[in-house]
């Protein structure tokens, strides 16, 4: 090896270990080696060989480097032909001679506001493949001119630097993902720190009996890649379904970000969903990715998709629609595999006729909507949930054993509404815990407490001489099913008398053991219980 040589491979391996952001290595290494070659351009990318998918991580021209980290979907014939590139030694290649040069070039041309090469500039690639970890394969490209095409001489150079290069550049990149990685369990960290009555497995309670049907639905889709659409009263749990139907799906090992979209000022909303460039704005000191990014290959669970501002629904269903979208400050479009799950307690509906919600985008979110029943239909799961409630909140107390719950006080709880649902009973529970002091569990206090209105206060169980609400409903679907003639949906039906989907009115049939039956030629009401 000649002193020059010795002094390159010297060189270019203190410059690619300058800094560990990526494009500024990438940038110091160019303005190196543009005195040993003819050079316009670094780049560094990185090839799914499973997914066909190529990854361009970052580049860097004389002016600067740049920090990009998009994937492109790569056609069959371009995959095979970047990915016999990647395999192989160092190598040179013609724009002319290679679709794929062209393709991926045309594609970045159409985002860059002073390319460096048009399309009627031909330029010259040399590129070095290198193994990262089975799928991916790394690789790393030297670009120039059409006027100084790249010889034997050249190659020569690079294969000198071979090593130095593929150890350096592994190292940023092993860098780069733990940044992001490190951003992604940031989020999730914070998310689950306020997550509340959530089991730590994931299990939903009352899945055998008042989430039965909701259950049922959370398996259907949960294999799909479909939007799904959690609607249900506030604190019925939508967060819960839709950690569900995630952990249910081919993405569990991925991430699942929560964003509440009532929570976040209208002014960061598109910083926060989708990240801004450095220098984007004032206080931008560093490029952020959004929560978006952040669900790249998992989940994302948008609740109070409701309170989003009529400029967020529109960047929403583009998203929805192309997979694709821009940093704020940034002009090159990021592409993600996300799927997205969105729960409001709103009617969703209502707000469109009224114009506050968009159309098209209620249809696109609409695909399979999962409605929760209140707490106050799904009476039988009280008892699983105050049990559950009251071991989760005496192991954060440090109580030890936790208090026994009898069976006088489930009725208590049973007869009341629960306008709050399963956050209310939540919040109940504690509060007794805390003023149990040790002692056993009561709700007496909590009952006739004056600081709660009468409508909110837990009432005593019903008098035997006094229909309950069950009873109530059971009673008012028998006589319309008597007044239609046993006759379920069409006109006249029971369905139409009740100002219910006939789906919905199977539903409470089936709930309340009611059943049609021939009779003597005749139609007749009666009940399976």
């Amino acid at each position: 090896m000649t002193q020059d040589e010795s002094k390159l491979v010297r060189e270019i391996t203190q410059s690619l270990y300058s800094s560990l952001e990526i494009e500024k290595s990438l940038h110091e290494t160019l303005l190196l080696l543009k005195e040993y070659l003819p050079l316009d351009l670094v780049h560094v990318f990185i090839l799914d060989t499973s997914a066909h998918t190529l990854r361009y991580l970052a580049e860097a021209t004389v002016k600067r480097g740049t920090l990009i980290d998009e994937g492109i979907q790569l056609s069959y014939e371009h995959f095979n032909e970047v990915r016999d590139q990647a395999h192989g030694d160092v190598r040179v290649l013609q724009s002319s001679e290679s679709p794929m040069l062209k393709s991926i070039h045309a594609h970045f041309l159409r985002h860059v506001e002073k390319p460096i090469y048009t399309k009627k500039n031909e330029f010259s690639v040399m590129t070095m493949g290198f193994d990262i970890v089975p799928p991916l394969v790394g690789g790393f490209g030297l670009v120039t001119g059409g006027g100084t095409p790249y010889d034997t001489h050249h190659l020569a150079w690079m294969k000198l630097i071979r090593r130095p290069l593929i150890g350096a550049v592994l190292n940023l990149l092993h860098h780069r993902d733990l940044v992001c990685e490190n951003e992604r369990l940031s989020t999730e960290k914070k998310q689950l720190e306020h997550r509340l009555g959530h089991d730590p497995t994931g299990r939903m309670i009352g899945v055998d009996s008042g989430l039965k049907e909701v259950n049922a639905m959370v398996n259907q889709v949960a294999a799909l890649d479909s939007p799904v659409l959690i609607l249900g009263e506030t604190g019925t749990g939508k967060e819960l379904v839709a950690n569900a139907v995630h952990q249910s799906s081919r993405r569990c090992h991925g991430p699942m970000i929560r964003v509440n979209c009532g929570a976040i000022a209208e002014g960061l909303l598109d910083s926060e969903l989708f990240g801004h460039e450095k220098g984007a704005f004032t206080g931008a000191t560093r490029l952020k990715r959004g929560y978006f990014e952040q669900a790249d290959g998992g989940t994302i669970f948008l609740d109070e998709i409701g309170e989003l501002p009529p400029a967020a629904q529109v960047k929403l269903l583009r998203v929805l629609q192309t997979l694709e979208f821009n940093r704020v400050g940034g002009s090159w479009p990021v592409s993600v595999d996300v799927r997205v799950v969105v729960a409001t307690n709103r009617d969703l509906f209502a707000m469109v006729r009224e114009k506050r919600f968009r159309e098209d985008l209620w249809f696109r979110l609409n695909v399979f909507p999962i409605r929760i029943p209140p707490l106050r239909d799904r009476r039988q799961d009280i008892a699983a949930l105050t049990r559950y409630f009251v071991d989760q909140k005496s192991r954060e107390m440090n109580r030890d054993p936790s208090p026994e719950v009898k069976d006088s006080e489930i009725s208590q709880l049973m007869a009341y509404d629960w306008p709050g649902n399963i956050r209310e009973l939540q919040n109940v529970i504690e509060r007794a815990l805390i003023l149990s002091r040790g002692r056993g569990l009561s709700f007496e206090n909590l009952m006739w407490n004056p600081d709660r209105t009468p409508e909110n206060r837990l009432v005593s169980p019903p008098r035997a001489d006094f229909s309950s609400m069950d009873e109530v409903v059971k009673g008012h679907i028998q006589e319309a099913l008597k007044r239609s003639g046993c006759k379920i949906e069409g006109p006249g039906g029971a369905a139409e008398l009740l100002a219910m989907h006939p789906s919905t009115l199977r539903s409470r049939m089936k709930k309340f053991g009611i059943g049609v039956r021939k009779s003597s030629g005749q139609l007749s009401v009666n009940s399976e219980q």
